[in-house]
């Protein structure tokens, strides 16, 4: 039996998966762990990924390294939900789950999740062995699968190929109207294709219907950015100020800084230079922020060179 359901819930809403999976880790630690794998698919298509760590944290803290008979798909997914904090044993046990698995996996959602978490530390050919594996699945295990195929970092796909994979998986995800998967489509997308502008923009699209408030920040900065080589100072700016609205809303340093760096090198285009040495020193002020300090301190440079030559 496959265990798809990837449009809800069930019999049981989050409050309730949380407390049907804390009474049964007091009594039952089989239940446990079959509800934390039949509610992955739910935590996935809603974006309940801390949730989801939470519950499998609780279930192998009991569990420890013991893999219950029968239910070692069950247990990989655990691990693969609570990868962040889950034993070192407790990795390698799910890693031998993988290996010794010879069919595709009994729940659609778990070649995705353990692609996604584990399949970039992986050899390129385990990963192709896991997709090939479970490739004749439902219409939803095969567009992970192409998902899985073509996104950066898991396989060794030529870019061509690559490319071709991604579409096919945003094409089938679109069909299926699952927007966690569109939206991972396109972030793979965007980093393979020649002119990624339009892709982007559906990203950023996508990512402001999730609430996912950082990667709508980092994909404005980046859309911004192509808006500057091009010229486009006033889009460009505009897509900096919307991501330094975000960031500043939401408390993410990084995505304050990486707009005000890029609306500095919109002010200077537009020789405003008083308004670009005001964004850096704002970037300067930013506490615990190498990176783009180093960044700053770069087009700091490139702004007093401009000035000198003024």
């Amino acid at each position: 039996m496959r265990y798809v359901n990837l449009g809800g819930s069930g019999d049981l809403d989050g409050d309730q998966v949380v407390s049907a999976i804390e009474r049964a880790c007091e009594s039952d630690l089989r239940t446990a762990l079959r509800l934390v794998a039949r509610y992955s698919a739910y935590w996935w298509s809603n974006g309940l990924q801390d949730e989801a760590a939470a519950a499998a944290e609780r279930v192998l803290s009991m569990l420890g390294r013991t893999v219950p008979v029968g239910l070692d798909e069950e247990y990989l997914l655990a691990v693969v939900h609570g990868a962040a904090t889950a034993e070192q044993e407790q990795v390698e046990l799910a890693q031998q789950i993988v290996l010794t698995t010879t069919g595709p996996f009994r729940y659609s959602v778990t070649v995705l999740l353990w692609s996604l978490v584990f399949g970039p530390f992986e050899p390129a050919a385990v990963v192709e062995d896991v997709l090939e594996r479970n490739e004749g699945g439902d219409a939803w295990t095969r567009a992970a699968v192409e998902l899985c195929r073509g996104y950066p970092g898991l396989t060794t796909a030529a870019p061509g190929d690559a490319v071709q994979a991604l579409r096919t998986a945003l094409g089938r995800f679109r069909m299926l109207e699952d927007r966690w998967g569109m939206f991972l489509a396109l972030n793979g997308l965007r980093q393979v294709v020649d002119e990624p502008l339009d892709v982007i923009t559906e990203a950023i699209r996508l990512a402001e219907e999730l609430c996912l408030g950082d990667h709508t920040a980092l994909l404005l900065c980046e859309r911004a950015a192509l808006y500057l080589r091009s010229g486009k100072l006033e889009d460009a700016q505009d897509d900096y100020s919307r991501a330094l609205s975000i960031g500043e809303h939401a408390d993410l340093p990084e995505s304050v800084a990486a707009a005000r760096i890029g609306l500095s090198r919109a002010a200077r285009g537009s020789g405003n230079l008083p308004a670009a040495r005001a964004h850096l020193s704002a970037v300067l002020a930013l506490p615990d922020l190498d990176v783009a300090h180093h960044e700053a301190i770069l087009e700091l440079t490139a702004l007093n060179a401009s000035e000198a030559s003024a």
